[in-house]
Parts: structure tokens; sequence; C-alpha cells
């Protein structure tokens, strides 16, 4: 599996530089000549190092070790923003090809010549030649800002939830939900730092957690423990797994000794931290004699990328028929799929996973992001009939290491 995604990778990665490699050469061909000769021999050596880092990685895949750090944060997240940058500015390319073929075949082939017409599509030929760098230097220049300036600007988000039948002694509650720490992805505990601060700050009656606390293994998340454990809330830190804790991405399929000894980890540091891991199953609120269903299930992702661990049955069993139900589902394609259809009893669904892919637009009356063409809930709140579902942004970052329009989520729900 490993050298067929190496080998794949690689034929990409050259196919790629080899076509950009044509707006290169023309972006250079005024310089000088040692300058020229120097910045496209450069360009070749990026691509191979590129190569080599991507063996690189997969050897520690091979040899069942975490992946450094900083390699799996910055140097694969500088490898993305190469990438997209480069494809982005391969449509301009293609589209100076496509009139390039258009315009021979109609002087060759249809034998059809106009002057006039023919020198506007040369210049529109230009003028796309010419933009190719220039539209790879955009968002290359948009995700690096997002990098150095958006990746740890946790933002708070405050949001009052109706629900009906809701007992009189949780009018008022204060929950956070935070999700998709990804603590793989951070390089110090100073950030979760910041973040844990400002949770405490609002000093929340109760927490929930909506999982990916790592991005691969368990292990990444032992030395945030500390901090993490200052998380305080007075009703309880509930918390669920996501799709990247259980080392799918990791150990391989028929590897179950080492996706057991995940787990178990996984389920020592939720201990460690204090958070009450709710693996499908519940937990019941009680007030003055009044009560609220806490339930959580196992990661349940709507079609065959990711696992459907979650029993939301079991989950339920012992809850009362009239409980006002509070459900922590990681994947919100769960709602969808299965909750809006069979589990008309739950008032609201607490999603992550989306991270509303760290990139997108949000202004008041108007937001887009590419998520939304993967899940038609990716971020913030939405309804259906009598029942909700909040999608929360996440806190922390995988892949690409920073946050372009889509800032990282705190999320503050007052119950009503």
């Amino acid at each position: 599996m490993y050298l067929q995604f190496i080998l794949f990778a690689s034929f990409f990665i050259l196919v790629l530089d080899w076509y950009y490699y044509r707006s290169v050469k023309n972006f250079t061909k005024n310089y000088s000549t040692n300058l020229r000769a120097t910045l496209r021999i450069s360009y070749w050596i990026f691509t191979f190092l590129v190569i080599t880092f991507l063996i690189f990685i997969t050897t520690y895949f091979i040899n069942k070790t975490a992946i450094p750090k900083f390699a799996r944060t910055y140097m694969m997240g500088f490898i993305f923003m190469v990438v997209v940058s480069k494809v982005i500015g391969i449509v301009f390319l293609m589209l100076y090809d496509v009139q390039s073929l258009t315009l021979f075949i109609k002087k060759n082939i249809i034998k059809k010549f106009y002057p006039k017409k023919i020198e506007k599509s040369i210049g529109r030929r230009s003028f796309l030649k010419k933009s190719v760098i220039i539209a790879s230097a955009i968002p290359f220049g948009t995700l690096l800002f997002g990098m150095v300036n958006s990746a740890f600007d946790f933002t708070i988000r405050k949001q009052k939830l109706r629900l009906k039948n809701l007992p009189s002694a949780f009018k008022g509650l204060k929950i956070i939900q935070i999700s998709d720490i990804h603590t793989g992805s951070f390089m110090t505990n100073t950030p979760l730092e910041e973040a844990v601060q400002l949770i405490n700050k609002e000093q929340p009656d109760v927490v929930f957690f909506t999982g990916d606390l790592v991005n691969d293994i368990s292990e990444e998340a032992l030395p945030f423990i500390d901090t993490l454990k200052k998380i305080n809330a007075p009703l309880g830190v509930f918390s669920i797994l996501g799709n990247h804790d259980y080392g799918d991405y990791f150990y391989q399929s028929d590897d179950v000794e080492g996706k057991q000894h995940n787990l178990h980890l996984m389920k020592e540091i939720h201990e460690k931290l204090g958070w009450k891991l709710l693996n499908n199953e519940h937990h019941i609120l009680e007030i003055d004699n009044q009560r609220l269903a806490i339930i959580g299930v196992e990661n349940w992702g709507h079609g065959h990328r990711f696992p459907k661990y979650g029993n939301l049955e079991k989950a339920k069993k012992g809850c009362l028929e009239e409980d006002v139900k509070l459900l922590l589902s990681h994947d919100p394609s769960h709602w969808d799929a299965q909750i809006l259809k069979e589990h008309k009893d739950i008032a609201v669904t607490f999603s992550g996973h989306t991270h509303g892919m760290q990139f997108g637009i949000e202004i008041p009356g108007f937001k887009w992001s590419p998520s939304e063409y993967l899940y038609p809930q990716w971020a913030g709140l939405y309804k259906k009939n009598e029942q909700q579902i909040y999608v929360n942004r996440g806190l922390g970052f995988l892949g690409y290491p920073g946050r372009v329009g889509i800032l990282p989520e705190i999320t503050v729900f007052e119950l009503g």
C-alpha cells in the first residue's frame, strides 16, 4: 500500500511539475543566462526534494513510528501550499493551451483566418501565459498569511439554543463546545494554554469535546495532558472519539494489535484529562430532580471513507422517552444520514470534523467554503423541523498548518 502511494504521488508531482515548468521557462526567459539556469535547476531540485521527503515520511509508516512533528505539520503543509498554488496556476496554462489548439485548428484545418480575431486571440493567449506565475503567487501568499497570522486566532462564538420542553432547571445552562484539537499539529503547549484560558474565562457549566484529539496516534496527546486537564466545568467535561482517534491512518487494516494499543491509550488519556468519554453511552445531568441526557457515539461517517463505529440505539438505551437529548457525534454527515430519519428524539447534535476546510469566507450574511460541496452542514447552526445541529469549526488544524477566513473556534451555548 505504501509503495503504491509513493509511486502515485511521485508520478503526480513529476507530471505536475513538468507541465508547470513551461511557465517557469517563460517567466525566466529574459533573465541573465546564469540566473535563468540557477532558477530552472533549483525548480527541479525542489521537485526531487519533495519526492525524497515523501519517501522519508513513508518509512515512518512502514516502521510504525511517529513522524517528527515539524515534518508532519510544516514541511507537509508547505508542500501542500506549493502544490495547490501550482494547480491553480496550471488552470491558466491549460486555458492558454486550449486557445493555442483552437487557433491552430482555425488556421490550419478549418482554413478560416480572420486577422482581427486572430490578433485578439493572440493577445488573450499572451495574457494567460504571463498570468500563470501571478495566479500561483496569490494563493501561495494567502495561504502563507493564514499560516502565520490565523492558525491560533481562537474565536469565541456565542450561540443561544432554544429547546422544546427543556426543564426549567437547565434554562440558562452554559455549554462550551470544542472540537478537532489535533494535538499532533502543535509544536508547543503555548497556543493550547491560551485556548484553555479563554474557555475557563467563560465559566461554562459543561464542556463538550467532539472528537479528533490527535492526527494519527494517541501518543501525540501525551505532552498536552497537563494543559488540557485545566479545562474546568462544574458539571463535567464530556468527550467522544473522532475518525483520527482510532489509529486507522497510521496502523494498517490488519494490524489489530496496534489499533487496540492505540484505542486503549486514547481511553487512558481521556481518563487522565478528567473527561467523561462517551463511547456509545450516555450520561444524565440532574438538577432539582430534573434531567438532561447527554449522549455520545463513536465516529459514524456517511459513505465509505470514514468508519461507522457509532451505535446510537445502544447509546440511548436507558434514557427516558421524555428526556431532552443532546448528542455528541463527530461527523455531521451522521445527522442527515441517520439521526433525522431514525432518531427524531435527538434535540441537538454537536459535531465537528469539517474544520470548515480551514479556508473560506465568513462575513455577516454570507459564508462559503469548499467544505459545503462535501457537507450540507459544515459550520454553524442548522435546523430541520424541531431538530438542530451545530458544526464546530475546530480548534486545531490538519494538513495545511493555518486558517484563511475560517478561524479556530470555541463555541459558547446558552440553553433556553
